[in-house]
């Protein structure tokens, strides 16, 4: 039977805690001693809305930002042009499409300050949910009464042809990616050293190609050949990223 000296197990286990000690304590110092050890609150206004946020120290060099953005109700319209056939006859009308844009979204920011006691920082995240962007209703007399008589059942929006609804109404909304990539670049600490400062930034949000739905949250296919030269798909085609400005205000609260 082999023989083992209990004094030798001993020091083993005394040797490797001592290693393991001195690692976690390189990579806290590697960190930085400032981790998690400050809280800041931020108020802004901007592209996004009003937006609120806490922010905490990561590294040194890195502050992370979590919040949410709100967008109130604005209301905007234009109007459409249908055309369709009435007893053979090439027939068009126009129709006033209403949009209304409201939007609440979660967002989670890193603040990267690549140089030592300056505030210029560049920004890297994600902002979520808030993807339905703009709800799309309308309404005309005329396509009323040609939808009667059974001559036209959808109406063409941009380069989308929504159904209709009973009595020439229509309702779809539009609707972009759920989570969406952000980087930007602004000066001032999410973390101030003093009790308040203001700070500004700017960025992108990738919002990708949105898509059409009707009221039945059916996607509505993009129709081919269709004239893209209006109000609406210009707002279409300028949707696939969205442009963030945003000052703010940031308070320590410890």
């Amino acid at each position: 039977m082999r023989y083992i000296n209990p004094t030798n197990h001993t020091m083993k286990q005394k040797i490797i805690a001592t290693v393991a000690a001195i690692s976690v304590s390189l990579c806290a110092n590697a960190i930085g001693p400032n981790v998690f050890n400050h809280l800041g609150i931020n108020v802004g206004v901007g592209t996004t809305g009003i937006s609120i946020e806490a922010a905490t120290p990561i590294t040194n060099f890195v502050q992370l930002r979590a919040g949410a953005s709100f967008v109130p109700s604005i209301k905007f319209h234009t109007t459409e042009t249908i055309n369709y056939s009435l007893m053979g006859v090439p027939t068009q009308t126009d129709a006033r499409i209403n949009g209304d844009f409201k939007r609440t979204q979660g967002q989670v920011i890193l603040n990267v300050y690549p140089i030592p006691k300056c505030s210029l920082f560049v920004s890297a995240g994600a902002y979520f949910g808030g993807k339905k962007l703009i709800s799309i209703s309308g309404h005309s007399d005329e396509v009323a009464a040609a939808q009667e008589a059974g001559v036209i059942n959808t109406v063409t929006i941009g380069n989308y042809e929504l159904p209709l609804e009973d009595n020439g109404n229509v309702h779809g909304y539009m609707k972009v990616a759920n989570v969406r990539p952000y980087v930007g670049i602004g000066w001032g600490r999410a973390i101030p050293s003093k009790l308040v400062n203001f700070n500004v930034e700017l960025g992108v949000q990738m919002h990708k190609t949105p898509k059409i739905y009707d009221s039945t949250n059916k996607e509505v296919p993009i129709s081919v050949g269709l004239d893209n030269d209006d109000a609406f798909q210009k707002i279409m085609d300028k949707l696939s990223v969205w442009p963030v400005l945003t000052f703010r205000i940031s308070g320590k609260i410890f």
